[in-house]
């Protein structure tokens, strides 16, 4: 079984920065650190099966997982590699956001 490297991007890392805050500051920081474990967990999975994700409407080229009921991963399939373009809330309109 071939385990692709996670490349996270600047835009992808500023968005996990701002969900964490966000969640940190309305619910605590319990809240906060479970958001950033379960993308590690999201993160070793994509590394095992990069195309648990469905193909995004707006661009074969890249994917879409959502994880939770607020937010969803943008990413982009390599040979390999897995390149985390957004994260984003389920409600967000991404192909305006690259």
């Amino acid at each position: 079984m071939i385990t692709y490297k996670i490349t996270v991007t600047k835009k992808a890392d500023k968005d996990e920065d701002a969900i964490y805050k966000y969640i940190l500051n309305k619910f605590g920081e319990t809240y906060g650190d479970k958001f950033r474990q379960k993308l590690i967990v999201i993160f070793k999975t994509l590394s095992k099966q990069p195309y648990l994700g469905r193909t995004a409407k707006n661009d074969a080229t890249l994917r879409v997982y959502i994880f939770s009921k607020q937010n969803k991963m943008v990413y982009k399939v390599t040979e390999t590699e897995i390149i985390i373009v957004r994260i984003l809330n389920t409600k967000t309109n991404f192909a305006s956001k690259f």
